[in-house]
């Protein structure tokens, strides 16, 4: 019997370290409001995700997207595309570590940009990476 993990917490958690150790915009979980004064701008946070399973009888695989978001009080849209520059060629380039939580990832892509510009000062992108997570063994969460 294949027992159905959702990876969705150990996929946040990989991008995360990624992020973290290959490139120097800072990154929270959530800045909630962006205007507080806790928010060291450039920075980047993680907002909507989604899961879908994608496996068959015997495999557990699921497809996943995650939006990171890029925050910048920069008064144009330079300094997004250098950060989404960066973080794609991150994401790309490295493999994510999945395997305490028994999952790994078996394809991980860019599927978006976009940037707009915020209502009171500077701009905002999002980028949805993307990655096809398979279940592979019972490590822990």
């Amino acid at each position: 019997m294949l027992i159905n993990r959702i990876p969705m917490v150990a996929f946040q958690t990989a991008v995360y370290a990624l992020l973290t150790t290959y490139q120097t915009t800072p990154v929270y979980d959530d800045v909630g409001d962006t205007n507080t004064a806790s928010v060291t701008y450039p920075c980047v946070s993680f907002g909507a995700y989604r899961c879908e399973p994608a496996g068959a009888k015997d495999v557990v695989i699921f497809d996943v997207t995650l939006a990171v978001e890029i925050w910048s009080n920069y008064e144009g849209k330079k300094e997004i595309n250098e950060i989404a520059d960066d973080i794609a060629a991150v994401y790309t380039s490295y493999a994510l570590d999945l395997s305490e939580a028994g999952f790994v990832a078996i394809a991980q892509s860019i599927d978006s940009l976009e940037a707009f510009p915020e209502e009171i000062q500077g701009y905002h992108g999002t980028l949805t990476i993307t990655a096809k997570i398979q279940f592979v063994g019972t490590g822990g969460n």
